[in-house]
């Protein structure tokens, strides 16, 4: 039977591919028919009838070849093996848990005499437990909670004979699984788990690799579940103790996450899978997203798999389940091989072409060059470059005035693991990337946040509650006393005049989440703590996360209807501003949207962007005179770098670079990388691919590599 179903062509047979490579598959319960079918590799979907007997049926969990389905109308459950296609069959469930949301753990596989199913049940406060053989589930009730502690909202799964489960107050529980056959609860309680100060939300993964158990952590902010952070926990066992221990890396091997249930595998060339990285889908407004999230460079790399299909419940990872399926060819292309150009080794001259080896052309050395020629090349060049240039040869050494002639414009900045000790730099207008060694990773013991940019300067926040200056070009660290509290959480953050200036002043911005309280910090060389400041000001104020811009002398802050608020630093006064009116007529849901205001040569310039690349930016100018935003349709000669949380203005280089709007992102795995950047001419994204790459923690900052010269 074939048919067409949204526009996929269908049958009732397997993709052609599947299990060669790893998929992701869904299975849609009463909602379809049809099985999706996601292949990673091809950037496919594929829909595929299915048999009768699968039809209303979800997959809840699966272990090796099994998975484990059950009916939504009658609640029959079974195992099915996706390689032999047989079935063995366990009790139906007592009643009806909620499917979509319910967590499955298994201990091995259905057709061994030791196997164990554990499922939360659906008020997530007990457990059912079954194995097959057996004639019903048995309901086991944890007394841990209560209405203070919260319930089972997270994954589960069994590692060494125990039940680890997360609950939703960031704790872990530890059930020993043997004895809840019979009713009985033996229990550990996980409970180090702290948030992150820079996300509102977070949800987690537990997966077992090369014998350890992992805890892996995705942060989001917003409705919109924006990615802000992963990091990866694995268990420490002692004598006396149970805990996560952060660690920086998963060695050779890749986790795939999809739903509630993380896998572990060896990464495979063959497949397209890099070792010490992280696979999640995640579903946008945009479409399904696969992430890839590098460990080693802390880079988070997407693809679109499908437009938006109304969401991922009950996804699922199928893998390889033969040695020799996975077999594919690869192409390497050495570029020297097939070289046009060769040095004569009789000679100091160059050779070109291969055509009439008789035929050789003598070209005078680079040396003779007029310095005059020479200088000219400056202003076409990258900085980098210009720094590079001369030490070709003697004759250019005498080139005057290197760095003033040099492009100069935003890097994206960005660290990658820290055991690395270096820092990136992603030129967008060059497309070249640049590696600098640097002695911060050394100092580190947490995660690195970079929060804002000026002057070649950076402020960077460790963990929760250390601050500290950067210049990456001359290795200058100056460090600040700790935050005011654990946990401490800044909205905004910037500072007055040079760090090293004695003029120095350093301000963060604490906006409580529904715009009733404000708390602004300040910090001066000499002083030993912070000095905090506290507002309760009439008219709330809802914050965007965007850095505050001093303008006119005073700090202005974005919120995310458009309103402003401004704090004055000599008055030490706080006023939300009754103009310029609202942006947006409701209030947004916060983290719909990136926000940034800058200023432009006696502007104020607000940009608002959503995650969802098939949205037009809106960009406005502060009319001063009306205190009114006025929409803006084009840039004119400005060129504008935003990021998460910082904002740069500059005017454009060149022509072509004009009218545009970098985004901190650039093609995954291309050589050259290429900037993705929004036109303000035809109002869209250009990225010549689908794979993305967004470094984590990043910021774009102007090289003031002039400073050291």
């Amino acid at each position: 039977m074939e048919g067409e179903i949204l526009g996929c062509k269908c049958d009732n047979s397997l993709p052609r591919s599947f299990g060669n490579w790893p998929w992701l598959f869904q299975m849609h319960g009463s909602k379809k028919i049809t099985c999706s079918f996601y292949d990673p590799i091809n950037n496919s979907l594929e829909e595929r009838i299915l048999p009768e007997f699968l039809r209303g049926k979800v997959c809840l969990g699966c272990y090796g070849e099994w998975i484990l389905l059950a009916d939504e109308l009658t609640r029959e459950c079974f195992f099915l093996s996706i390689i032999s296609f047989s079935k063995i069959y366990i009790p139906s469930f007592p009643e009806s848990p909620d499917f979509f949301h319910s967590v499955v753990s298994i201990t091995s596989p259905p057709n061994t005499s030791d196997c164990i199913v554990v499922l939360v049940c659906s008020e997530k406060t007990s457990l059912l437990v079954c194995s097959p053989g057996r004639k019903r589930w048995r309901k086991v009730p944890l007394k841990y909670f209560n209405r203070n502690t919260g319930s089972l909202r997270g994954p589960s799964i069994i590692y060494n004979e125990r039940l680890f489960a997360m609950a939703t107050i960031s704790v872990t529980l530890v059930i020993d699984v043997a004895p809840l056959i019979s009713g009985c609860v033996k229990m550990t309680v996980i409970n180090d788990l702290k948030p992150c100060p820079r996300t509102y939300s977070w949800y987690t993964y537990l997966v077992e690799c090369a014998g350890d158990l992992f805890l892996v952590l995705v942060h989001s902010y917003g409705c919109g579940q924006l990615i802000t952070y992963i990091e990866v926990r694995r268990l420490e066992l002692s004598c006396n103790e149970i805990h996560w221990r952060r660690v920086q890396d998963i060695g050779d091997h890749a986790f795939f996450l999809a739903g509630r249930c993380g896998r572990s595998l060896p990464a495979n060339k063959a497949w397209g899978a890099q070792p010490n990285c992280i696979y999640v889908p995640v579903n946008y407004s945009d479409g399904v997203r696969l992430y890839k999230f590098c460990l080693d460079d802390q880079v988070l790399n997407f693809t679109f798999l499908q437009e938006n299909n109304g969401g991922l419940d009950r996804l699922q990872w199928s893998f390889p389940t033969k040695n020799d399926s996975c077999r594919m060819q690869t192409v390497e292309e050495d570029m020297f091989n097939s070289s046009d150009v060769v040095r004569s080794k009789e000679t100091d001259s160059t050779v070109i072409g291969k055509e009439d080896e008789n035929e050789v052309v003598t070209l005078r050395k680079w040396d003779e060059l007029p310095i005059e020629l020479v200088e000219l090349l400056f202003p076409r060049l990258s900085l980098v470059d210009c720094l590079r240039l001369p030490s070709v040869c003697k004759g250019w050494s005498k080139a005057s005035s290197v760095i003033q002639k040099g492009r100069v414009w935003p890097w994206l900045m960005y660290l990658p693991n820290l055991k690395y000790q270096s820092c990136k730099f992603f030129d967008p207008l060059s497309c070249k990337e640049y590696t600098l060694k640097s002695d911060v990773a050394v100092v580190a013991r947490d995660h690195l946040a970079l929060r804002f940019s000026k002057d070649g300067w950076v402020i960077i926040t460790e963990g929760n509650n250390r601050v500290f200056i950067l210049n990456p070009f001359s290795a200058q660290v100056i460090n600040l006393p700790p935050l005011p509290s654990k946990n401490y959480f800044f909205d905004g953050i910037s500072f007055i005049s040079q760090p090293t200036s004695p003029d120095f002043i350093i301000y963060g911005f604490f906006f409580q989440k529904y715009g009733e309280f404000v708390e602004i910090s300040t910090w001066c060389p000499g002083e030993e703590e912070w000095t905090v400041l506290e507002f309760q000001p009439s008219i709330p104020f809802f914050p965007s996360s965007n850095n505050p811009v001093l303008f006119q002398g005073e700090f202005y802050c974005l919120g995310r209807k458009g309103e402003l608020g401004v704090f004055n630093p000599e008055l030490e006064t706080w006023n939300v501003l009754c103009k310029p009116g609202p942006v947006y007529l409701t209030e947004p849901c916060y983290g719909d949207e990136y926000c940034h205001l800058l200023e432009f040569n006696g502007d104020l310039i607000s940009v608002f962007r959503n995650d969802d690349t098939k949205r037009p930016m809106r960009v406005f100018k502060l009319n001063h005179s009306e205190m009114v935003w006025e929409k803006l349709e084009h840039l004119a000669n400005m060129t504008l770098f935003v990021d998460r949380r910082n904002s740069i203005a500059i005017l454009s280089p060149e022509k072509k670079y004009a009218n545009r709007i970098y985004v901190p992102r650039f093609e995954g795995g291309m050589d050259p990388m290429k900037g993705m950047f929004y036109s303000m001419e035809d109002n869209r994204y250009h990225l010549s691919t689908r794979r993305v790459a967004e470094p984590l923690t990043c910021v774009w900052i102007e090289p003031h590599l002039h400073l050291q010269n």
